[in-house]
Formats: structure tokens, C-alpha cells, sequence
């Protein structure tokens, strides 16, 4: 081979090595992941984005409740009532709400009462949802009119604790329940369902 092919030929390599080269560096990042660059600014790093709280379930129900007072003397007092709760469920399973009752009818005595019997009951809702048992608590907190007083045993009877298995959407529960009266011979028996529903909008 001559002399002044050996330098075309070598010529060529040279310019294939240095195109090879120029390749691979326009596709390759000096800076791996993690390594600043001679600027000193980072690479910017995604931040996580953290998750909206959830808005509370927000329930409503139907309460409706007979109860009496026997008194140990003979005879006995009865009111039916009926009444609406409202309330919601926190993320973390805290209930928080109220209500009111409202007296059906008028107070049934089997013998004269000059007091006048509450007509309407302010009720406050408390508790707390795990997993699918949902237990509520529901007071007085206050009667209507300010002076009067419920001889039929509503109100007496409160607060109450409910325990209402949910299904689905929605929860119901009847329950019986009667206690000795504050004058220790007497009875009051308070029988009640709550029937309960997500308020859906």
C-alpha cells in the first residue's frame, strides 16, 4: 500500500472515531440524576401533591318513640313523639349534630296532672363511627316550653346510647328500654326506632 493511501486511509478513521464521539455526547447527560450542576442549582425535584380532606358524611333520620311512666301508686302517663335528627360523620369517625322532637297529641294520664307537660325537645347527636357500627348518643337539651316537664317519659329517659349496624347507606334501629323512676317504685319504659339515611347533594 502506498504511502498516501495509509494517510487517506487513517485520515478516514479518525473522522469516524470523532463523529462517533460527538454523537455520544450530544446524547448523554454529564450530570447524572443527584449531581448539581456547575451552577450550583439542583435539578428540580417533583414534590408529592398530598390528598384533599374529605368533606364529613353529613345524615339525616326519622325518630319516632312511645313511652310511658307507671307510677307505683297506680296508673300511668304516656306520650308519643315524633322527631328529626341531623348530623355529620368527621374523617375520623366523629359524629356531631342535633335535632328536635315534637309531642303527638297531648300527654295521656290516667289521672289529673296540673303541670304542664313539655311540648317540644331540643336534642343534641353524639358519637362515633368504626367501621361499619355506627354508635350515636342522643341528650336533651332543652324542653319547650322553658317551665314545663315531660310526665310521659321521654325525656327522662334520655340520654340514650345507640349502636346501629350500617347498611349500605343508610341504618335503623328499635329499641325497648325501660329503668326504675326517681322516686324508686315507679317505672318509665321508652321504646324508640331511628331510621337514618346519607344525605346525598
Amino acid at each position: 500500500m502506498s504511502k498516501p493511501v495509509k494517510v487517506a486511509a487513517w485520515a478516514a478513521v479518525f473522522l469516524a472515531c470523532a463523529g462517533v464521539g460527538a454523537f455520544i455526547a450530544a446524547h448523554t447527560n454529564p450530570f447524572p440524576p443527584g449531581v448539581d450542576r456547575p451552577s450550583g442549582v439542583a435539578s428540580p425535584t417533583p414534590t408529592a401533591t398530598s390528598n384533599p380532606t374529605p368533606a364529613p358524611d353529613r345524615w339525616r333520620g326519622t325518630l319516632r318513640s312511645l313511652t310511658y311512666h307507671r307510677l307505683y301508686v297506680g296508673g300511668r302517663c304516656l306520650t308519643r313523639w315524633r322527631g328529626a335528627v341531623r348530623f355529620t360523620i368527621e374523617a375520623d369517625g366523629k359524629v356531631d349534630g342535633g335535632g328536635t322532637a315534637h309531642l303527638l297529641g297531648k300527654l295521656a294520664c290516667d289521672f289529673p296532672i296540673a303541670q304542664i307537660q313539655a311540648e317540644r325537645v331540643r336534642l343534641t347527636v353524639a358519637g362515633r363511627l368504626r367501621g361499619h357500627r355506627l354508635t350515636l348518643v342522643i341528650d336533651a337539651a332543652s324542653v319547650e316550653p322553658g317551665d314545663a316537664q315531660d310526665f310521659g317519659g321521654f325525656v327522662p329517659m334520655l340520654p340514650q346510647r345507640l349502636v346501629l349496624p350500617l347498611k349500605g347507606q343508610s341504618a335503623s334501629v328499635r329499641v325497648t328500654r325501660q329503668r326504675v323512676d326517681e322516686q324508686g317504685r315507679g317505672l318509665y319504659v321508652w321504646s324508640t326506632r331511628l331510621q337514618l339515611f346519607v344525605v346525598v347533594g
